[in-house]
């Protein structure tokens, strides 16, 4: 059966995509669909708790953790 999602649903699967490692995107398209399949009504909240889910599986950390891990980075590039 082929996936049906709203223009905002697809908009949240791209911005969840977005910070997946972009060789492992497809991996994580690949397992939303999947998770999606037995739901004969799919909406925005379930796309959203999904993605949420299936981000922690595939290493997306908090945007404060990844804030913080750039500044340590930007300072050690800097020579501070």
């Amino acid at each position: 059966m082929a996936l049906s999602l709203s223009d905002d649903e697809y908009a949240a699967v791209q911005a969840a995509a977005a910070p997946v490692h972009p060789l492992q995107r497809g991996a994580f398209l690949q397992a939303l669909a999947k998770e999606l399949e037995p739901y004969s009504e799919i909406g925005p909240g379930l796309v959203h708790r999904l993605c949420a889910d299936l981000q922690k599986r595939y290493g997306v950390t908090a945007h404060s953790e990844t804030s913080h891990t750039a500044e340590r980075h930007r300072a050690r590039q800097a020579g501070g």
